[in-house]
């Protein structure tokens, strides 16, 4: 029996593998952002959870899936900002939770990941960018 490959069987799968991949181009092209980004911060965590899962396991039901990929998500929740509703700083993207807020109320606030990295700007109060959560309009 011969090993060889087929050239028609090569050929046919690199159409096809072409045709898959102008399939996905197509449908990613025709989500807004909002919604690119949510399906990407899904789909990363999923991968995530599924390198995780022990070989040779039982694979969980769609239900159970969806909640380790959200729990997943909310425990990095500035990585998630789509799923999770975390807003950035407007003036640093650093999330809410590394602010502290000035001494008085003249003082400005820190960020702590600014100051951290010796930036001069990271005396400021915190004020969120715009929700990442806000659906685009179609």
């Amino acid at each position: 029996m011969s090993e060889e490959f087929p050239e028609q069987l090569a050929v046919y799968l690199a159409e096809r593998e072409a045709q898959r991949a102008s399939a996905v181009d197509a449908t990613l092209g025709a989500l807004t952002e909002r919604e690119r980004r949510l399906v990407c911060e899904a789909a990363v965590m999923g991968y995530v959870q599924g390198t995780r899962h022990p070989a040779g396991a039982e694979h969980p039901k769609n239900a159970a899936v969806l909640h380790l990929v959200i729990d997943a998500c909310l425990a990095f929740s500035d990585l998630y900002p789509v799923i999770t509703g975390v807003q950035p700083c407007s003036e640093c993207q650093h999330p809410k939770y590394n602010h502290r807020e000035g001494e008085d109320p003249v003082s400005p606030g820190t960020c702590l990941e600014c100051e951290a990295d010796d930036d001069e700007d990271a005396h400021h109060d915190y004020a969120a960018a715009p929700s990442p959560r806000s659906p685009e309009p179609r």
